[in-house]
């Protein structure tokens, strides 16, 4: 099997941004630390074990992201705790 190419981070932080999300909680939904991310933004590499899990998660934001026209007029005027919770709703099985 090939190895897909390792992740473009610049690109992370834009959906990140996009998304009008926080460090923390990119994190808590790629399922690392805050320093993690940090280290990954800034160049480190990825763990095989964390590279699946994550790339999964980014396609679901992805999905929102189109599918969901996130972040819609409703979910820009809420509180960043609301939106989160909103957020984690839809990427939740």
């Amino acid at each position: 099997m090939i190895n897909p190419p390792p992740l473009d981070f610049t690109k992370v932080e834009k959906l990140r941004k996009q998304m009008l999300l926080t460090t923390g909680d990119m994190s808590t939904l790629l399922g690392i630390s805050r320093m993690t991310y940090y280290g990954w933004v800034r160049g480190k590499p990825i763990r095989n074990s964390n590279d699946a899990r994550v790339r999964r998660t980014l396609k679901q934001l992805l999905f929102i992201l189109c599918e969901h026209n996130w972040p819609t007029p409703d979910v820009i005027a809420m509180s960043q705790k609301d939106r989160f919770a909103k957020l984690q709703a839809l990427t939740t099985p």
